[in-house]
């Protein structure tokens, strides 16, 4: 499932094929209980920015998230040159759904959460 236009706006999430479940699980989740519907975009294997960054891209929203092979995650707007959030491989499920709260957050303007985990690439 893709952004399409005749469905409903969402946050677009670009996992690696081989990223694990629990980690998109969870960042879905936390966008998902923001009201904000998250939607998959097939991952070419690039980094996790790019993917953030691609997804932003194919977001009417203009919000994206990457999800890497490892779990790292990223979470990125269109508008905006710089990653807005960055979690690590070994970040806890309770980061990663709050990246997911924080990308549905962007989308409407709310105060991010997960500064304190904000990393950088």
């Amino acid at each position: 499932m893709t952004d399409a236009a005749e469905g409903p706006p969402t946050v677009v999430v670009a996992a690696h094929p081989d990223a694990p479940p629990g980690v998109l699980r969870e960042v879905r989740a936390g966008a998902e209980e923001q009201g904000v519907p998250t939607g998959l975009f097939p991952d070419d294997g690039a980094s996790p920015d790019a993917a953030a960054r691609r997804g932003a891209v194919e977001s009417r929203l203009q919000v994206g998230v990457g999800i890497a092979a490892d779990g790292t995650v990223v979470v990125r707007h269109a508008l905006v040159p710089a990653a807005v959030v960055v979690l690590p491989a070994d970040a806890s499920a309770g980061d990663r759904r709050q990246a997911g709260a924080d990308a549905a957050r962007i989308v409407g303007g709310g105060a991010l959460h997960a500064g304190e985990q904000k990393g950088s690439l």
